[in-house]
């Protein structure tokens, strides 16, 4: 079993390959992989509560552990009750922790 972690840093309402990403990330995870998903930038548009998106609704029931960077949350004014109860906030140097314990980082 690998383990991976996505980066997110697209709007998935404005570039269609954020959708791709998604659904490979779901695959891995029902491949028996281990998967993480960054949410980052213009990517962290998914994690306001109530916003409506098939796609990364999929993600979120697909296995697929959620994080989105606390600085592009801040900046899009996405804290507190706004953010997704599914989604933690987390900072970037996540993606660092997860190059140096060997993770396959995605970047997109």
């Amino acid at each position: 079993m690998s383990r991976y972690l996505f980066v997110q840093s697209q709007d998935p309402f404005t570039e269609t390959r954020a959708a791709g990403q998604y659904e490979l990330a779901c695959s891995l995870v029902a491949a028996g992989h281990s998967v993480r998903l960054l949410l980052i930038q213009n990517g962290v548009s998914v994690a306001r509560q109530g916003v409506d998106c098939p796609a990364f609704d999929r993600l979120r029931a697909g296995g697929v552990l959620l994080l989105a960077d606390r600085l592009s949350l801040e900046q899009r004014e996405i804290l507190g009750d706004r953010l997704h109860p599914d989604i933690v906030a987390a900072e970037i140097d996540v993606v660092i922790d997860a190059m140096l314990a060997g993770e396959k980082v995605i970047w997109n």
